[in-house]
């Protein structure tokens, strides 16, 4: 079957400025496109169609050739919400391996079905688990408990905290990761306030750090560094 083209954001060589790979130089391919709209989101602008679309084929060299001019040595799969394409992705991950290239994957961490198909094809999923106090949409809980099970041993978790969020949506948050396992690794990330959201206070993230780290085993506070390190 004939894989239809993309909506592609933008692609472009850069250091990843969250999570888990913080620091480490990566590709990055932008979908559009979103199945939610978290009042946080730090790009808005991929959530609508972008004024192109790519075959897998021109997508994997535009990657290819950003990875190798930047030198480096993975791609970072990000939205929008890149699963929604999911059928786009399983065909262009092999044309990343062939390359040489470890494929990271950036998601809202909601569709599950959709990784199952495509799990095998990445070597790490960066998942958010979502606030409803903090992004202003419906609880999302069953959805992110069978996504971790999906992702069982690639996955690590990002939960955005920002002023609204309450404690107890972020314990229930911290939970389910440590349901799915106490070794993942979890990162709080306060809001970046230039991107419309107010981060919560240090008292607050003082709080929930100290709940996660009685149940989980590997817990940091990191705030988006790309922003601070000017790049995008």
């Amino acid at each position: 079957m004939k894989v239809p083209a993309a909506p592609v954001h933008e692609i472009f060589c850069s250091r990843q400025g969250e999570g888990l790979h913080c620091g480490r130089k990566q590709a990055f391919l932008r979908f559009a496109g979103c199945n939610l709209g978290c009042s946080y989101c730090d790009e808005p602008a991929a959530r609508a169609l972008p004024s192109f679309l790519m075959t897998p084929a021109e997508a994997a060299a535009e990657v290819v050739g950003q990875a190798r001019r930047g030198r480096a040595r993975t791609v970072s799969l990000t939205g929008g919400e890149p699963l929604i394409h999911w059928r786009f992705i399983k065909a262009l991950a092999p044309l990343l391996r062939k390359a040489g290239l470890g494929i990271h994957l950036e998601t809202n961490g909601t569709l599950w079905r959709e990784l199952a198909r495509v799990a095998r094809h990445v070597d790490a999923v960066a998942m958010d688990i979502k606030v409803p106090s903090a992004g202003g949409h419906r609880p999302l809980w069953a959805a992110h408990r069978r996504f971790l099970a999906a992702a069982r041993g690639k996955v690590f978790v990002k939960v955005v905290l920002t002023a609204s969020s309450s404690l107890s949506d972020f314990e229930k948050a911290a939970d389910l990761a440590a349901a799915a396992g106490r070794d993942i690794p979890f990162f709080i990330q306060p809001a970046t306030r230039n991107k419309g959201a107010r981060p919560p206070s240090a008292l607050f993230l003082r709080e929930a750090a100290a709940y996660a780290r009685g149940r989980l085993a590997r817990v940091k506070i990191l705030p988006q560094q790309h922003p601070l390190w000017g790049v995008r």
